[in-house]
């Protein structure tokens, strides 16, 4: 069985002599190479294909992560404990930053840490009478996954890393590290916010009347009109102390330290930057 990239230009697949290989329809630039890259102890039938790692599992009741080059970096072994069964199936969450293995009567989560660059297990998802995990499935906003069950269970599981409810008027969702939903409670409207480099998304803003996203991370700013659903991610090292100017529909003004940036919004560069004490938005046509 074939398993997908998180942007759908490669396959992974598993073979029973424990051969994982893997093609691509584009290599994006990566360099990667195709055909077979490792080979799993055990038949990989669980497999995912995600942004950092390939994860396979297999009957052997243990989970080993492999670098681009095919290495194994990282291992998680279940094999001593007495309740434990064989991994049956993975898939990868949209931002392929979070994978989900299914075993009998249980689901275990796996979380790509940037900072870290490894793997983090949480706590594991144990349902008694679950039976089998024969099938996951993830929405395609990252919100939700769909596990199906050997005596034809269907079960829905809410993927949230973090909630929060800004200024009474938006919830915002945090579905992976560098991945997070923004509702408008008034219209039921959303606007996925994403970081396309992976980085890890701190606190998220609305600001200018409502109506304009602003996020930060390690190494971005991304910003987004969420009337327009326009987003852009652009390299940033900001201080802190940036204030923004919303006046303009098509560009965002930042102001920082003598310095004035713009940003289009639904670019992923900075249009133009230029050095100046004084700032007033009026000025800017």
């Amino acid at each position: 069985m074939p398993f997908s990239s998180p942007s759908g230009k490669g396959i992974l697949s598993g073979h029973a002599d424990g051969s994982i290989i893997r093609y691509f329809f584009d290599d994006e630039g990566s360099g990667d190479t195709q055909g077979k890259i490792s080979t799993h102890p055990s038949p990989p039938y669980a497999l995912a294909f995600s942004q950092n790692a390939i994860v396979a599992a297999g009957c052997d009741k243990r989970i080993i992560a492999y670098g681009r080059d095919g290495r194994s970096f990282q291992h998680f072994d279940y094999s001593r404990e007495d309740d434990e069964h064989e991994i049956t199936v993975a898939v990868c969450s949209p931002s392929g930053q979070n994978v989900v293995l299914g075993s009998f009567d249980k689901l275990r989560v796996l979380n790509w840490s940037p900072r870290r660059q490894m793997w983090e297990e949480p706590k594991l998802k144990e349902i008694h009478n679950l039976y089998t995990v024969t099938a996951l499935a993830w929405k395609k906003d990252g919100s939700r996954v769909i596990a199906g069950t050997l005596c034809g269970g269907l079960e829905m599981f809410d993927c949230c890393l973090k909630r929060t409810l800004y200024k009474n008027k938006f919830e915002i969702t945090h579905v992976g590290v560098s991945q997070a939903i923004v509702k408008n409670l008034s219209n039921n409207t959303k606007v996925m916010l994403k970081s396309h480099y992976g980085y890890e998304i701190d606190e998220v803003r609305i600001m200018g009347r409502d109506r304009y996203l602003v996020a930060h991370t390690s190494d971005t700013l991304l910003l987004g009109d969420m009337l327009s659903s326009r987003l852009s991610e652009v390299p940033w090292q900001g201080s802190g102390t940036e204030k923004y100017y919303f006046d303009n529909e098509n560009v965002c003004m930042i102001f920082n330290a003598g310095e004035l940036a713009l940003i289009e919004y639904g670019a992923n560069e900075v249009l133009g930057c230029v050095r100046t004490e004084f700032m007033n938005p009026h000025l800017i046509r």
